[in-house]
């Protein structure tokens, strides 16, 4: 007979302690593994209803990459949630945003837009901006066509710098 030692703590049995030691627990433990193919076939398998082969399968097919970036590795299994078809492997970025978009196409089409949109008038923006200072640029003997800074928008028009200067000049 073995001593207590030797045997796996269990607090849901009344004795506390499992029927069966240390080593043969391992080797139950060892036993589970092989049969499902590893932790990690088992919760792809669990959750996706794929193998560790299928995974790594869909990786190579995507030269490890995410399928949307294209940049990122791909580690996260992307699936449908109505029907929990599994589609592609992304990126954790990519995955996480799919995810906060609610899988919803519409709702990635107004984003594009969005995105498009304000990428456009920011480019509009700063080419205006590009004309407007080519057009005020000093030319050599005249006065500048306007102001080069804003006017001040505290009281009497001036800043925290200019009355600092106009303080220590008296």
């Amino acid at each position: 007979m073995k001593p207590l030692e030797d045997f796996v703590r269990n607090s849901g049995l009344p004795s506390g302690y499992a029927p069966y030691c240390k080593p043969c627990h391992n080797a139950r433990g060892k036993l589970s593994r092989d049969k499902v193919g590893g932790s990690r076939t088992y919760h792809l398998k669990r959750r996706y209803g794929i193998t560790a082969e299928d995974a790594d399968a869909m990786l190579a097919e995507q030269d490890g990459l995410c399928a949307i970036c294209g940049v990122a590795p791909a580690a996260h299994v992307d699936h449908d949630h109505v029907t929990g078809a599994v589609r592609q492997l992304l990126c954790f970025n990519c995955n996480g945003g799919l995810g906060q978009f609610k899988d919803d196409p519409e709702l990635l089409h107004r984003a594009a837009y969005y995105v498009a949109l304000h990428t456009a008038r920011q480019q509009v923006a700063a080419e205006l901006a590009a004309d407007r200072t080519a057009f005020t640029a000093d030319r050599p003997g005249e006065p500048p066509t306007e102001p080069r800074r804003p006017p001040s928008a505290r009281p009497g028009g001036r800043t925290r710098s200019s009355r600092k200067s106009a303080a220590e000049e008296a």
